[in-house]
C-alpha cells in the first residue's frame, strides 16, 4: 500500500484502518483545522499530541500499513513485543473498558500446523487455568487473515529481562520467584497440564514482587491429542524444550514426562536467576542436551558464597538428573525454598524496557540475512544471552505497558502549540540500566527512523511480464493458424 502524502489521504486510510469512522474524522479534522493538503506528517503528528492516536497507530498508517489495526473488534495501540510465534500488542477492548494483550500469530506460521498446535495448547491452558500465578486467557480466534488470542494484560518484566539488564537477584527474592512458580506449577499439574518449556523468559515478575508464568504452547495437557500429535508430527516426540532448560528425560522423550520434568526446569531457571549463568554454558545445543544428561553444574553457592548452603541444596535436588531423586511435586519445592525467600519491589521502567525491546528487534531484523528455510527443530532457540559478549535474546511474549495514551474523539481538544510537531517518534529510553543493555547487546547502529515507506522499484519485473505476455499471445496465434490450415475444404 502506498505511504499518503496528504492530509487527505491519511484520514482516507485512517477510515479505512477502522480506528475512527467518518464522522469521527470529520469531527477531528474541524476541531484541529486540518486543510486537506496539508502534509500527511503534520496531520499524523498533530493526531498524536491530542491524544487521539498512539505513535504506533500513526507511524503504521504513514507508512500505508492500515490492515491489522483492529482486530475483530480491538484496537491495536501499540506493539510489546516479539516471539517465535508472532508478536503482542496491547490493544483496547471493543467494550472500551479496558486494555488486554493480544497476541497474534505470524503470517508466516499461518498456515503451519504446528505453530497453529502451539497457539492451540497456549489458548487451552490459559483458559483452563484460574490461578493469581497464571495469565489468563479469554479467547481464541481468527478472522480468517489472522490467527489470535486474548489475554489479561499484566505490567511486569520477565525474569530474563531483569537479569540481563541488572543482574542475579538477590537471593531471597529468587527464591521467592521459586515459591511463586511453585504454587502456580501445583495449579497446573493438578488440572494435567505440563509446561514444558518452564525457563526465565516465561517468567513475568510485576513490580510488586508478583510472578507470573507465561507461553503453555509447549504444554502435554489431557483432553489435546490432537494438537499433541500435531506436535509430534511436525517437531518429532524426542526433544520439545529448551536446550539451557531441558530436563534430561525431556530431552530424550518429550511425550512422556511428568511433573518432575517443570520441577528440573524451574531449578535451572532459578540457576539463572542466582547466578547470571546458565547451567552449562556450551557452545551448541547437543553439547548443552548431554550436560543436562550426564554433568552435574557448578554449585550456586561457589558462584556466589553469600548464598547459604541450603538453597544451594534445593537447585541441586530440583536439578537432580534422576526423576526419583528430585522434589516429587512442586508443593514439596515450595516448602524448602519458602525459609529462605523474601517478597521484594522490582524496579523497572516499562516504557524504557519496551523502547530497548523495539529497538534490539528491528536491529536485529537489519542485519539479519535472508536465509532459506531449515530443517524444522523440535528445540526452541536459546542464545548465551547472559555472556557479556552476548546480545539479548530475541524477545520473548511478554505483555506489559503502562500506557496512559487514551484515544478520545469527542470531545477534541481545540489546537494549540506543544512540543514534538512535525515529527513522530516513540518515547526515548535514557535510563543508565537501558544504555548498559545497548552496550550489553552491542547494538552500533540505531535503527533508522520512520519515514513514510517508499513504493517498489517494480520496472523491470513489469517489463518482465510483458514479454512473458507477448510470448504467450504468439504462441496462442500459432496454435489458431495450425488449427485453420488442417481444417477440412
Amino acid at each position: 500500500m502506498q505511504s499518503p502524502v496528504t492530509a487527505g489521504e491519511f484520514f482516507q486510510l485512517l477510515e479505512k484502518s477502522g480506528l475512527l469512522n467518518i464522522e469521527q474524522i470529520r469531527r477531528v479534522q474541524h476541531a484541529l483545522d486540518l486543510a486537506k493538503d496539508e502534509k500527511a506528517q503534520t496531520a499524523a503528528t498533530r493526531l498524536i499530541q491530542e491524544r487521539i492516536l498512539t505513535p504506533f497507530q500513526a507511524e503504521r498508517i504513514l507508512e500505508g500499513r492500515y490492515r491489522g489495526l483492529v482486530i475483530d473488534g480491538h484496537k491495536i495501540r501499540e506493539l510489546l513485543g516479539f516471539g517465535g510465534m508472532g508478536a503482542v500488542y496491547i490493544a483496547e477492548s471493543p467494550d472500551h473498558e479496558t486494555k488486554v494483550a493480544v497476541k497474534v500469530l505470524s503470517s508466516e506460521h499461518s498456515l503451519d500446523n504446528g505453530m497453529l498446535a502451539r497457539l492451540k495448547l497456549e489458548a487451552a491452558a490459559g483458559m483452563r487455568l484460574q490461578h493469581p500465578g497464571i495469565i489468563h486467557t479469554h479467547r481464541l480466534a481468527n478472522t480468517g487473515a489472522v490467527h489470535y488470542l486474548v489475554m489479561d494484560l499484566v505490567r511486569g518484566i520477565s525474569l530474563h529481562e531483569q537479569v540481563a539488564l541488572h543482574g542475579p537477584l538477590p537471593f531471597a527474592a529468587a527464591c521467592d520467584v521459586g515459591v511463586q512458580a511453585c504454587e502456580a506449577l501445583h495449579a497446573a499439574h493438578e488440572a494435567g497440564i505440563i509446561h514444558r518449556d518452564l525457563k526465565p523468559a516465561n517468567f513475568l515478575l510485576e513490580a510488586d514482587g508478583r510472578v507470573r508464568i507465561l507461553d503453555f504452547g509447549l504444554a502435554l495437557m489431557k483432553g489435546m491429542a490432537d494438537e499433541e500429535f500435531s506436535l509430534s508430527m511436525v517437531f518429532g516426540h524426542d526433544c520439545l524444550g529448551t536446550p539451557d532448560f531441558i530436563s534430561p528425560e525431556q530431552s530424550l522423550d518429550s511425550s512422556h514426562v511428568d511433573r518432575r520434568a517443570d520441577l528440573y526446569s524451574l531449578g535451572a531457571s532459578l540457576y539463572v536467576a542466582l547466578t547470571a549463568r546458565v547451567p552449562f554454558p556450551d557452545k551448541n545445543n547437543r553439547a548443552k542436551l548431554e550436560a543436562h544428561r550426564t554433568r552435574t553444574p557448578k554449585n550456586v553457592c561457589e558462584l556466589r558464597p553469600e548464598i547459604p548452603a541450603g538453597v544451594g541444596a534445593v537447585i541441586q535436588k530440583l536439578m537432580a538428573k534422576d526423576p526419583a531423586q528430585r522434589y516429587q511435586n512442586a508443593l514439596e519445592a515450595a516448602a524448602a525454598l519458602r525459609p529462605f525467600a523474601e517478597r521484594q519491589p522490582v524496579k523497572f521502567d516499562f516504557r524504557e524496557l519496551i523502547t530497548l525491546r523495539s529497538k534490539l528487534a528491528k536491529a536485529r531484523a537489519a542485519s539479519a540475512p535472508r536465509k532459506a528455510a531449515a530443517p524444522r527443530s523440535s528445540i526452541t532457540h536459546s542464545n548465551d544471552w547472559l555472556r557479556s559478549d552476548s546480545p539479548l535474546p530475541e524477545g520473548s511474549d511478554n505483555f506489559a505497558i503502562d500506557d496512559s495514551r487514551e484515544i478520545t474523539v469527542e470531545p477534541v481538544k481545540s489546537p494549540g502549540p506543544g512540543p514534538g510537531s512535525g515529527k513522530i517518534s516513540a518515547p526515548r529510553a535514557t535510563s543508565a540500566a537501558v544504555a548498559t543493555a545497548e552496550r550489553t547487546a552491542k547494538v552500533t547502529q540505531s535503527p533508522p527512523e520512520i519515514k513514510p515507506a517508499k513504493p517498489a522499484d517494480n520496472s523491470q519485473q513489469g517489463r518482465s511480464s510483458a514479454w512473458k505476455v507477448i510470448v504467450a499471445i504468439a504462441l496462442i496465434a500459432a496454435l489458431i493458424l495450425i488449427a485453420i490450415a488442417f481444417l477440412p475444404g
